[in-house]
């Protein structure tokens, strides 16, 4: 997540927070240790270690994603960890079509649950199918900002795996995704492209849109499910 600021604003981050622990720690004793180069280095050096505990502490603990979720952060570090509902439209049915099969449809969309582990030095994503088809797990994420548009952005590189692909399919491959990050009203929705190396070598790679919802909690769901059933009872 730390691409977002990139390398340079985190350590000056991290200069910040070490400066002002120092000068917390040793308000009444500055000018005394300025005369004092070994003790000084090792009152910065006590400094910088209290301020890798905190950013340890912040942003690589369960923490960070209740951080991101304050007014200001969000603006710069996206609240996106937790699990959400993803869509995916493929063209695999024009792959087909251009195979001889007319009566599929051009687009073929499938559903599945995504789980995404956001801290502050590192993001990981699994992916699972609703129909438990496939599974895919990143290789590598950077959250960062479009520097043309000034949007924010989860790109990532993932191998998916197959345990019973069909014929046309294969039980491995490797996929890529560029994703746009919306904050809207409080609401956090992402979408964009994807594309596979899934079968290259025979023409049947893939690519599409994907789209993420945030998952419904327990109690959203159960409303939803009584709606439903409510529903049902009219009908």
């Amino acid at each position: 997540m730390y691409q977002v600021i990139g390398i340079k604003n985190t350590a000056l981050a991290f200069l910040v927070v070490t400066l002002a622990i120092f000068a917390l720690i040793n308000h009444g004793e500055i000018i005394k240790l300025l005369d004092q180069p070994l003790d000084l280095l090792k009152a910065l050096s006590s400094a910088s270690s209290l301020a890798g505990l905190t950013f340890l502490l912040l942003g690589e603990s369960f923490i960070f994603p209740w951080i991101c979720k304050l007014p200001i952060v969000r603006t710069y570090f996206p609240p996106i960890d937790g699990a959400w509902d993803v869509t995916l439209q493929s063209n695999w049915g024009a792959i087909e079509r251009l195979r001889g099969k007319l009566e599929v449809e051009d687009k073929i969309t499938k559903q599945g649950k995504v789980k995404i582990f956001s801290r502050f030095f590192r993001v990981r994503m699994q992916f699972e199918a609703d129909d438990r088809y496939s599974k895919s797990s990143t290789v590598c994420v950077a959250v960062q900002r479009d520097c043309q548009h000034g949007t924010i952005e989860l790109d990532y590189i993932y191998e998916n795996l197959t345990s019973n692909p069909m014929i046309s399919d294969c039980s491995r491959h490797n996929g890529a995704a560029r994703v746009q990050v919306r904050d809207e009203d409080g609401k956090v929705s992402m979408e964009g492209v994807y594309f596979t190396d899934r079968n290259w070598n025979q023409g049947l790679n893939t690519a599409g849109y994907i789209s993420f919802k945030r998952a419904a909690t327990g109690a959203k769901k159960g409303s939803e499910n009584a709606q439903k059933d409510d529903s049902s009872n009219v009908q």
